[in-house]
């Protein structure tokens, strides 16, 4: 049976394997894993990045934890175009640009529950003003499974719609850069929010804190959004082998500023705090007729050197992009597997013809994938 705890007034399920490793999820506020520890050669690693409070979470749900992202990931302009009729989804980022779809701070039901796992659905008709912020209606589902020290998530999203549609969905898990507390154990009352874990060695962090992802190209973007062009894995964006964080920020430009949407062409190419990456094989699954739910989608992990405690994110087929996301100032990152690159919805139109990841599902038809967190110690 399930174990319950309580987060500010809000339900928890924690799920556990036996064997130390325990996950915490919150149906009430978009199915969240706000939490996960596993132990790695006698230390314990919390792997995700937990919030402070119940009010934070609430405040900024795509900002903790592990967020589940539907129906689209990432930014995108709207109007789009869709089977040659044009359908406008409520901007929510900036005029013109909605993010991150609607699933992320709502309410899930709970299917099923038992000691080591949790199954959870999200219906699109009971979130009020779902047409305006996507067209047809769907249902996701997702699964935690706590097993074997690791975390798997395991997700299918059917379409109820009577029509054929663009399918997206994304997740936006964040990772503390210290896996284990600067100083000393953390009381296992409740887990520790990130800034618990990197103390006052914030600035040191990010220098013993590596990131890698194994994709094969680069998408550019401006604004957040995807402008199309793919370049290729050279140079500083280059994350075949790890490197840290520092010194992406020390190499690679910043945007101008947040109120930045311009044509500047001095600006173009790669900038953190976002990193758009691709694997041409999976981004172009539809068209080989292969199975969203099979293993090679991006993989991608953090190397904490100071721990000695490597994680790895591994993902199926479905998801073939992924975001690498540098908040400045703050002591953690995100991975972003994507089954879409960013602002798919424009590019799926694009006369170049390029393999976005969008994936057209039939009426009644159902798409599914799989997301895993592990650790180990680093090489």
């Amino acid at each position: 049976m399930t174990a319950n705890a309580d987060f500010d007034g809000e339900r928890a399920y924690v799920l556990r394997d036996g064997d130390g490793a325990e996950a915490w999820v919150l149906p009430g506020i978009g199915d969240n894993c706000i939490a996960f520890h596993t132990s790695v050669a006698g230390q314990t690693a919390y792997l995700l990045s937990t919030p402070a409070s119940l009010a934070v979470l609430r405040e900024r749900p795509t900002f903790w934890g592990f967020p589940i992202l539907s129906p689209y990931p990432g930014r995108h302009q709207t109007p789009f175009t869709w089977r040659g009729r044009q359908y406008p989804i409520a901007d929510n980022d900036r005029p013109g640009v909605a993010i991150h779809g609607i699933v992320a701070g709502a309410p899930w039901e709970v299917v099923d529950a038992s000691a080591s796992s949790l199954t959870c659905r999200f219906d699109s008709e009971r979130f009020a003003g779902r047409q305006e912020r996507w067209p047809w209606p769907f249902t996701l589902t997702a699964t935690h499974t706590v097993e074997r020290g690791a975390l798997r998530l395991e997700l299918a999203l059917e379409n109820r719609a009577g029509e054929e549609i663009p399918h997206l969905l994304g997740l936006h898990p964040y990772f503390p850069m210290r896996f284990t507390p600067a100083s000393g154990q953390v009381a296992a009352v409740r887990p520790p929010a990130a800034a618990a874990l990197a103390g006052g060695t914030a600035a040191q962090a990010r220098e013993t804190c590596q990131v890698w992802v194994a994709a094969d190209e680069l998408w550019e973007m401006k604004a957040g959004l995807g402008t199309g062009e793919i370049l290729r894995l050279e140079g500083a964006w280059d994350l075949r082998r790890p490197k840290p964080v520092a010194e992406l920020e020390r190499t690679l430009p910043a945007p101008p500023g947040p109120g930045w949407f311009g044509d500047d062409a001095a600006v173009r190419g790669p900038r953190l705090p976002v990193l758009l990456y691709g694997k041409r094989g999976a981004l172009r699954l539809r068209q080989s007729g292969g199975d969203p739910n099979d293993k090679n989608g991006v993989i991608s992990g953090v190397r904490d050197l100071a721990s000695g405690i490597e994680m790895t994110l591994d993902t199926s087929a479905g998801f073939g992009s992924l975001a690498l996301f540098c908040p400045s100032g703050q002591p953690f990152i995100s991975l972003e597997p994507r089954s879409a690159v960013s602002d798919a919805l424009t590019l799926m139109n694009d006369p170049r013809r390029l393999s976005t990841g969008v994936w057209p599902l039939g009426p009644g038809e159902t798409w599914r994938a799989w997301a895993a967190i592990s650790a180990a110690p680093t090489e």
